[in-house]
């Protein structure tokens, strides 16, 4: 497994530099006060979960800078899931070494969702691990036989839902918990309740607000990484480009800005107009390599968690999932991905070009669906039947969709209420993600 890279939130100022984009330069920026929050020396050390990446946590980053946390003092760690091991706690304990560097604080709070979870105890179980660690939030993860750290010594969180499908939580004995009932796998780690309950364990009060608060401009940046084991891309091009909503079209044939990401895989950051939609075309330095077309729904709040997945090798467990995707001028490949919470029938709507694919088979609490690879197999029908081998795993499904590519068009996506559109690229010059945030 290549080594898990540092990320860090440097610049997380709610603005970027303006000479990054002369586009916004002149927009009136709306800065939040960073000294209203006066117990937020420690920063925060996140851990996603299985099959994740760091952009799990950008709910959470945007409700902590929204509540007076300068970005630079939340961060994400981001490790290959598919490849656990010992060696993931001495990853995060070389992470955690440079947050205090950056930082100059003593101790960081830790969070860990899911698997994620199983991690943050591995670590804490060292006792000189464990010193480094103010508290500890364990989410939708494996219950417990105390808190975390060496006879339970590290104030710990727990955060479970009696309806999460992935994860049978419960209360851990010793340790704070909650029980968040109606929240799926995801929404334990991105809800606007189990944000309350952790800053309020961590400040000892309330936040100050649950709404991310509008900016303008809107600071992002991110990471360009390759699904499933996060292996960051060096020197990957990224195109960014205004859309017109409505159709997913672009605004101009030209870029309005491009990022090489460097030896970390960061890109960024940039300054984007409020709530305009934009497409983030992806192309790696790796021969062979194929193209990722993001289309995302507007930014309002500083997002420096803004991830570019692109395809693994195919001798990776990860490049052999997505080895069977078509590669021709006849179709497009499209990748449905739901950011905050998965899509469970019967309280969750999914259409594309008006079809229902929120059924039972692929949208069960069992399933815990936040990805939708959406291609045809072959017969130019679509049949909405499994595809791949994405059915085989948790919050993935393969469905048999064909999306004619002969002439421009628009595809339109509804996730319950809202709305996003994206164009039918051809799946010979690469593969089509519609993000709902």
């Amino acid at each position: 497994m290549r080594l898990t890279y540092f990320f860090l939130l440097f610049l997380l100022a709610f603005g970027c530099s303006s000479e990054s984009n002369p586009v916004t330069q002149e927009a009136n920026q709306q800065p939040v006060d960073f000294n209203l929050c006066d117990t937020c020396d420690y920063p925060v050390v996140m851990i996603h979960g299985f099959l994740a990446s760091g952009d799990t946590w950008a709910p959470f980053q945007q409700l902590f800078t929204s509540n007076g946390y300068h970005g630079s003092r939340v961060w994400a760690f981001d490790w290959n899931s598919l490849a656990q091991g010992a060696n993931t706690a001495v990853l995060l304990d070389a992470y955690i070494d440079k947050v205090l560097q950056k930082t100059g604080a003593d101790k960081v709070r830790l969070m860990g969702h899911s698997a994620g979870g199983g991690v943050g105890y591995t670590y804490l179980s060292d006792p000189a691990r464990a010193a480094k660690v103010d508290a500890y939030v364990h989410i939708g993860s494996n219950p417990q036989s105390g808190p975390a750290g060496p006879g339970g010594s590290v104030p710990t969180l727990n955060i479970w839902s009696p309806d999460d499908a992935i994860v049978a939580g419960a209360d851990i004995p010793g340790a704070e918990n909650l029980q968040l009932s109606g929240k799926d796998h995801y929404q334990v780690a991105t809800s606007n309740e189990s944000f309350a309950a952790i800053y309020e364990f961590f400040h000892g009060t309330p936040p100050a607000t649950l709404s991310v608060v509008p900016q303008n401009p809107v600071c992002i940046g991110g990471r360009v990484l390759t699904f499933g084991e996060n292996n960051p891309q060096v020197n990957a091009r990224v195109d960014i480009y205004a859309l017109d909503a409505a159709t997913g079209n672009r605004l101009s044939t030209e870029p309005f800005e491009t990022w090489f990401s460097d030896s970390l895989g960061n890109w960024g950051p940039t300054n984007v107009t409020p709530n305009q939609r934009y497409e983030f075309a992806v192309t790696t330095a790796n021969a062979g390599d194929r193209k990722v077309f993001y289309f995302r729904e507007g930014f309002v709040h500083l997002n420096q968690l803004v991830y570019l997945r692109t395809i693994p090798p195919p001798t990776s467990l990860a490049g052999l999932l997505l080895a069977g995707l078509p590669n021709t001028s006849g179709q497009t490949v499209m990748n449905v991905f739901s950011a905050r919470q998965a899509v469970i029938t019967p309280r969750d709507t999914l259409r594309v070009n008006g079809t229902i694919i929120s059924t039972a088979q692929y949208a069960s609490d069992a399933k815990t669906g936040i990805a939708y690879f959406l291609y045809d197999d072959g017969d130019n029908t679509t049949e909405l039947t499994p595809v791949g081998l994405f059915n085989t795993f948790p919050f993935l499904n393969g469905v048999d969709f064909y999306f004619p590519t002969a002439v421009p068009a628009t595809i339109g996506l509804q996730f319950n209420e809202r709305v996003l559109n994206v164009r039918n690229i051809p799946s010979n010059q690469g593969i089509v993600v519609g993000v709902f945030d």
